[in-house]
């Protein structure tokens, strides 16, 4: 049975869709990606997951119990982190995680601690003193001191500092190996291929693709830098590149198409050097963006 199970989920905010039929599962002890441009689904998807906004139709189960009816049940084994924090202000730090706490009927003082060490978190500090970054480490803290079976993580590595986000990272993927399940939702295309096994794309909060992170990576695409003086505007007509930048003297461009081609149009120029890599996420994402547009242009 999947951790988490969507089915044609559905969520309308008066006229407007937020998610059309969405379906999706996620296997037990997976670090699932979730990714997708602002507006797509993703926090409204995780939401619903945390039973904070009611589906229009369709179905979601966490551990086999659906979300709505059995939401305190399902709570009891789900850390959560909310892509935006509304904590009350007048509040302490370590007042606010002694009150989760309290409220979990949580006893292990001892991690709390670790975990406020862990992430730097100055416990001592009024909320409305904290920086984004700060309240985020709250967050986090509270999400993992009870030792979820799950977490649901929305855009969770915000404004953290490099040092806190590597130990935060570190810290997820070992937990990951102990058979915690990770649902991560996150716009740092570096972060998801970093950390996650399979990811979902959403896009006008339809799923468009569940993929396997290998797979998308190893697109035909290609990030192609050539060191040329030359106006290269013919050859990018001829063979369709839409977009390039300058950067260090190298004119650099995705290119999707037949390499001997660019080979060959690129010997009637002259050129300095060349580099060929692989695409990364972001850019076989955006691809994968751009194809479907391109299917639904020709469909209409």
């Amino acid at each position: 049975m999947p951790v988490i199970e969507i089915t044609n989920l559905t969520k309308f905010f008066g006229k407007r869709p937020a998610l059309m039929e969405a379906s999706l599962s996620v296997e037990e002890g997976e670090f699932f990606g979730f990714v997708g441009p602002n507006g797509s689904g993703k926090s409204t998807t995780i939401r619903i997951l945390m039973n904070y906004l009611k589906p229009s139709s369709g179905s979601a189960k966490i551990f086999g119990m659906d979300v709505v009816r059995d939401s305190a049940k399902i709570r009891q084994h789900v850390g959560y982190v909310p892509s935006e924090l509304d904590y009350c202000e007048d509040m302490t730090a370590g007042a606010l995680i002694r009150y989760a706490a309290d409220l979990r009927h949580c006893k292990d003082r001892e991690k709390i601690g670790k975990l406020c060490d862990l992430f730097e978190l100055d416990t001592s500090r009024l909320i409305s003193k904290m920086s984004l970054g700060n309240r985020k480490k709250i967050a986090l803290v509270n999400a993992l001191f009870h030792s979820p079976r799950m977490l649901l993580l929305d855009e969770a590595s915000t404004g953290l500092d490099s040092l806190v986000k590597k130990r935060f990272k570190d810290y997820l993927l070992d937990l990951n190996q102990n058979g915690v399940t990770i649902f991560y939702s996150s716009h740092d295309m570096a972060e998801i291929q970093e950390l996650c096994d399979r990811t979902a794309i959403i896009r006008g909060g339809s799923i468009l693709e569940v993929s396997e992170i290998s797979a998308l990576a190893s697109s035909d695409s290609r990030r192609i830098s050539v060191k040329t003086n030359d106006d290269l505007t013919a050859l990018f007509a001829l063979l369709r590149i839409r977009e390039s930048i300058n950067i260090g003297g190298y004119v650099c461009f995705a290119y999707h198409g037949n390499m001997d081609d660019l080979i060959k149009g690129l010997a009637y120029f002259r050129v300095e050097d060349i580099q060929i890599g692989l695409p990364s996420l972001e850019d076989t994402i955006i691809r994968f963006y751009e194809k479907k547009l391109e299917g639904e242009e020709e469909f209409y």
